[in-house]
């Protein structure tokens, strides 16, 4: 396997600045909006990520600056299912976007359970209604890549793509959503002999010299996400990418592109980012007009950016680290002339203006 291009930043002096993207800019599209509430959306789905469950007591994060809350997050996520279920507009779908359960469920040796615990709400209201998962890194802290394949949060079909796990989800007429995988190209869920495995360390290696690949100490700007709990796309999925733009942009169909990783700097914590994403942004902008937007998890204190071609990169805040008063999900709704992303406690609401 071919390595994952990386074209390198100029490394900065100093680690971004918590304003470079934490909160939504107010003037770009939010609430209050001018939609007329009488018209029925074309369609609706929900959105939730990084719920992390685990029956596990609440503990600090690793850098000891949010509180887990693990078992209020099954809470929460039962929440979210039932404002789904009562909802005004009903929901189509749910695009779950990772980190379903914690690595500590690994430590428990309560992976299995702890996965049954939290799949549970979305089986018991929607038994018929398609959940969507998507992969994170605490997935493949919990299971191997094979045992995710084979078990119940494949979502897609991988015959041609396995040990990929991405693919294209059909919203409506002249809409999809593409889901990457990005930890296809990573140190997580693969034996150590593994060529992916080596190929990801040795690429880890020519940026983060710490004891602990998952310590950024000493690195600056974009370089700190070098950290392996961070991954990549890999040639073969940047190829599937560029296929699936080029037919919806000749088809006027219009994209949103999803991923548990962002991919813009200002819209995540630089720690999160991937890999390769100059690679994957400088695709995406060959599109102009196509791509609408890009919608992540991963960094759990959320972020938004509408870049310089327009596309919207909304990070969803983690559910994990809510208030017990609080949550944090959305639910999208498309219009023929725009996409309302209306988010629920620690998420905000956002317009996307595009013809469909």
């Amino acid at each position: 396997m071919a390595h994952v291009a990386i074209d390198e930043d100029e490394p900065s002096t100093s680690p971004p600045m918590s304003s470079m993207f934490a909160a939504p800019d107010p003037n770009v599209n939010q609430s209050p909006f001018d939609l007329d509430e009488t018209i029925k959306p074309i369609v609706s789905f929900g959105l939730i990520t990084d719920i992390q469950y685990a029956d596990n007591e609440d503990r600090w994060n690793y850098t000891k600056t949010h509180l887990r809350r693990y078992r209020n997050a099954l809470k929460l996520t039962d929440e979210a299912c039932q404002y789904w279920l009562n909802a005004k507009h009903s929901i189509s779908f749910i695009l779950q976007l990772g980190d379903i359960i914690d690595g500590i469920s690994f430590t428990n040796k309560n992976s299995t359970k702890d996965l049954n615990d939290v799949l549970e709400p979305f089986r018991k209201h929607f038994s018929s209604l398609p959940i969507y998962h998507m992969w994170g890194n605490h997935e493949l802290y919990n299971f191997s890549r094979q045992d995710l394949l084979n078990g119940p949060l494949c979502s897609f079909d991988t015959k041609t793509i396995s040990p990929g796990h991405y693919g294209v989800i059909e919203v409506c007429p002249n809409l999809r959503i593409l889901a990457l995988d990005t930890y296809e190209f990573s140190a997580l869920g693969i034996e150590e002999n593994n060529e992916v495995y080596i190929q990801s360390m040795e690429l880890l290696r020519k940026y983060n010299q710490n004891e602990s690949c998952n310590d950024p100490t000493g690195l600056r700007g974009h370089q700190r996400r070098f950290v392996q709990f961070n991954g990549g796309i890999t040639p073969k999925q940047m190829t599937w990418l560029k296929e699936q733009l080029t037919e919806a942009q000749i088809q006027n169909h219009k994209v949103i592109v999803t991923g548990h990783i962002p991919i813009h700097p200002s819209a995540c914590d630089h720690l999160d980012l991937l890999w390769n994403y100059k690679e994957v942004l400088d695709l995406l902008w060959t599109f102009d007009g196509t791509v609408v937007a890009y919608i992540a998890g991963h960094d759990h204190d959320g972020g938004y950016f509408r870049d310089r071609k327009n596309i919207h990169h909304l990070t969803l805040h983690a559910i994990v680290e809510c208030e017990p008063n609080t949550n944090s999900f959305a639910t999208v709704h498309v219009y023929k002339e725009s996409i309302l992303i209306e988010g629920v406690g620690r998420i905000g609401t956002y317009q996307i203006d595009c013809q469909l």
